[in-house]
């Protein structure tokens, strides 16, 4: 049977959903009790003891250097480095890491879990200042990193007096400073056995900070009992077979989507592809085509912008039976392109930080409506509730996306921020919710769409328009590469739409175009919600997660002048 033809493991939504129980969960995956759970264990141990030679990680480097890692390696690697970091912590300690996807990475996150320290990563792509920040809110004592990297986390240690000591992987590229631990080395001298430390479903394990747009950022804490609900994600939405795929997840161990997939995947012993570097269709479309990549997870960008240059595609030979994506609304567009190049339907996926996993969901067995976030995970509760009141609203009412329910995946708190903690909370007439601060809607069929952040909405003529159908709108003309809209102040309408736009490669900016643009929107849409006001860019403000950051956009467009 091929994988096109092959039942999905959510075969029925809506049995599944009614029926779900996480103890189910726990019996098919033959693991350990919750009162005794070790991510680590799950994910690699359990597997290097029953299949020792299945491969978990497969590497290819930015200069296409090749590694494959068994679950054997794995296992031994990350208890080098558990005996190694057992010298410098106690259990509870938080260990960092600010380096790039290399089997290194990948070892000092398993052996940091063994020993009960709790792990957390900072992306490459923060400085100084960001790193700093975030280490010193938590009092990490331990930062692991590459000699490439190593004047950046000086210069954030000038401003960190909890770190105590630096783990360096040599790459090349940079020096050791005095006092430094050399991985290699340290780990070469280190037994490759460990017992690991026997702790609980509740206690602490994960430490990621959210992204900070809208102010300073948070750590947010996940428990070990986190990996039960990933496992959920990956057999469900992600749709993984064991024994079958290779998964390429793109993200980043820097973002909490890194390790969602990469533990997920290991949960049921699913080997992960990786690649050190960073986003280029060529590249991309070389690595689809020499490896038998079953199943892509990546974020809209990267799939819009293989859509923008999708000649690479040209002759690639695709083994992809399914593809996912997380942190922005996909639009129709893109959807359909992928059907028609990369033959597969590209399956929205959203979660949070908070929420430490994908809770709403489109899976495989579902019909896609182009444009829904989808449905909720099994073992989630989701509706679209009054922020104010906690009170459930009806299909088709615009409100704020919340979840509720026994689910192991939500955040234990902010770090050291019990008021902030409280505020994600509101007790409605049936119980308390977790806000997420997106507003949405449900439609007659439960399927959730999303309408944009609450600090995002356009009030223009008293009419609300969320971003993101705008955003979709501009992205299908055929000159436009992606957008991005905004309110500008307008003395008669209050507020009028004004749009963003990055212009495909090779395309003239002309006033003409403007018109054309706005007439396909307003025919797309409605006559209330049609960009009055264009304006060309060569690149949109981003997050360093991808995300545009229409704060930025807001600024610029209140004052011309503002960088």
């Amino acid at each position: 049977m091929s994988h096109q033809e092959s039942q999905p493991n959510l075969a029925d939504y809506e049995q599944e959903y009614g029926s779900f129980e996480w103890d189910q969960l726990y019996a098919e995956a033959d693991w350990s009790a919750p009162d005794e759970l070790n991510i680590a264990h799950e994910t690699v141990d359990r597997h290097a003891a029953a299949t020792p030679e299945r491969t978990a990680l497969q590497y290819v480097g930015a200069d296409g250097e090749e590694e494959t890692v068994t679950f054997a390696d794995l296992a031994a690697e990350s208890n080098r480095f558990a005996n190694v970091l057992d010298d410098l912590v106690d259990r509870g300690d938080r260990v960092f890491s600010y380096m790039p996807r290399v089997p290194e990475h990948y070892a000092a996150l398993i052996g940091t879990l063994k020993t009960g320290a709790v792990w957390g990563s900072v992306n490459e792509r923060f400085g100084p200042d960001g790193i700093a920040y975030r280490l010193d809110d938590c009092d990490a004592k331990v930062v692991v990193t590459t000699t490439g990297n190593r004047d950046t986390v000086a210069e954030a240690m000038e401003q960190i007096p909890s770190v105590e000591q630096v783990i360096v992987v040599d790459d090349a590229e940079g020096a050791a400073r005095d006092g430094d631990l050399d991985y290699h080395e340290a780990l070469a001298d280190a037994a490759d056995e460990f017992e690991t430390v026997r702790t609980s479903g509740e206690d602490d394990a994960l430490l990621y900070y959210t992204s900070g747009t809208t102010g300073p950022a948070k750590g947010v804490l996940h428990k070990h009992r986190w990996v039960a609900g990933v496992a959920a994600t990956q057999q469900f939405a992600v749709d993984l077979r064991p024994g079958e795929d290779l998964y390429w997840s793109t993200g980043d161990l820097g973002w909490l989507t890194g390790p969602i997939n990469t533990l997920g995947a290991w949960f049921w012993g699913t080997p992960l592809f990786t690649y050190e570097d960073e986003f280029d269709p060529e590249a991309w479309a070389k690595l689809l085509d020499d490896y038998p990549i079953t199943v892509l997870f990546s974020v809209p960008t990267a799939y819009r912008m293989l859509r923008e240059h999708e000649s690479v595609l040209g002759g690639v030979d695709l083994d992809l039976r399914h593809a996912l994506s997380i942190g922005e609304p996909l639009s129709a567009g893109v959807v359909e392109w992928g059907e028609e190049t990369l033959g597969v339907t590209i399956h929205d996926t959203y979660g949070q930080t908070e929420t430490g996993n994908m809770v709403i969901n489109n899976y495989p067995s579902m019909e896609l409506k182009p444009g829904s976030m989808g449905r909720p995970l099994p073992g989630v509760e989701a509706a679209v509730v009054d922020p104010e009141t906690g009170e459930v609203l009806e299909p088709g009412e615009t409100g704020e996306i919340a979840e509720r329910g026994d689910y192991p995946c939500f955040f234990a708190g902010y770090w050291e921020k019990p008021d902030k903690t409280a505020d994600c909370f509101v007790d409605g007439p049936d119980g308390e919710w977790y806000l997420s601060g997106d507003l949405g809607h449900v439609d007659e069929d439960g399927y959730f769409w999303f309408e944009g952040r609450a600090d995002d909405v356009i009030i223009s003529s008293g009419y609300r328009i969320g971003p993101f159908e705008v955003e979709s709108a501009l992205g299908e003309h055929p000159s436009v590469a992606e957008g991005a809209v905004v309110p500008k102040p307008d003395r008669q309408r209050g507020t009028i739409v004004k749009a963003y736009v990055r212009l495909v490669e090779g395309t003239e900016g002309t006033d003409d175009l403007k018109e054309d643009i706005k007439e396909h929107v307003r025919n797309e849409l409605a006559a209330h919600e049609y960009p009055r006001e264009i304006e060309f860019v060569d690149e949109l403000p981003k997050t360093v997660t991808g995300k545009i950051r229409r704060t930025e956009l807001r600024d610029r467009t209140e004052d011309p002048t503002a960088d």
